[in-house]
């Protein structure tokens, strides 16, 4: 029997954001790709649009069964969704959403590892990156891509400084240990 088509119309899209990326953009993720990158734009100069590049360009180190993950930090519980529905509109990565008041701090060494093996791309708040690495659920070895919006919380005591401070700065001083590996 020969599929038919009921004329329905898919929500999700596919399009491809490259041939709407601006120079910058490009060189953006040219940066981003080779090292380390802070992306310092204006609001709606297209930050996410780089960022979603960025995890295109690495999805073939994302795919199931990989053990790899990408995280995608934002700042506020209401930016979970917005991220996490960019992502699945111009990526074909499978994404899951995550923010404290649906009970992840509860949440065991189990529950993160089906996480892990069902999403490529997990979109949260990044209280909850930081205290999956402090509990030890996450190891930034299984982390190809961490993308950080709104960086510039980064200091004090924001989950962003502590993340950037126990753990990466961390790595990067004393390499890879057994907790991070």
């Amino acid at each position: 029997m020969e599929p038919v088509s009921m004329g329905i119309k898919s929500t999700q899209q596919s399009a491809d954001p490259l041939p709407f990326a601006r120079s910058y953009q490009l060189e953006a993720l040219d940066a981003a790709i080779k090292r380390n990158t802070i992306v310092f734009l204006e609001t709606g100069s297209g930050k996410t649009l780089i960022a979603i590049m960025l995890l295109r360009s690495y999805s073939h180190m994302l795919r199931k069964p990989s053990p790899f993950i990408s995280i995608f930090l934002v700042p506020q519980v209401p930016l979970v969704k917005q991220q996490a529905d960019a992502v699945k509109m111009h990526t074909d990565l499978s994404v899951g959403m995550y923010w404290g008041d649906i009970g992840v701090d509860f949440w065991d060494a189990d529950m993160w590892k089906q996480e892990i093996e069902k999403y490529e791309v997990l979109v949260m708040t990044p209280a909850i990156l930081l205290n999956n690495l402090r509990h030890s659920f996450f190891k930034l070895s299984m982390i190809k891509v961490l993308i950080m919006d709104e960086c510039q919380h980064a200091r004090g005591n924001h989950p962003y400084a502590c993340i950037m401070k126990e753990f990466f700065h961390h790595q990067l001083q004393f390499g890879p240990s057994d907790l991070l590996a």
